[in-house]
């Protein structure tokens, strides 16, 4: 999918490294790697994919981003490694 948004494209890279988790760990876990390693504007575009209802959004991307707040970091948690 050429031409598909970075925030997407790296949405859909987060989805296929935890699906293989159950749902809720897997959308848990992708919002905290989210949190620490995506900039600001990269959580605020994903959010505003979100309201907007954007189609080409995975549904466990979607449900992730229920776990984020607009500048959202949790310094502490940016120490600990994602996925354990």
């Amino acid at each position: 999918m050429s031409g598909e948004p970075p925030v997407v494209r790296l949405g859909r890279d987060l989805v296929r490294n935890f699906e293989s988790l159950p749902p809720e760990k897997a959308a848990s876990e992708i919002a905290t790697h989210i949190r620490k390693f995506w900039e600001p504007r990269m959580r605020q575009d994903l959010l505003a994919r979100v309201r907007a209802r954007s189609a080409d959004l995975p549904p466990l991307l979607v449900s992730a981003a229920e776990h984020l707040v607009d500048g959202d970091v949790d310094r502490h948690e940016v120490r600990e490694p994602s996925g354990g």
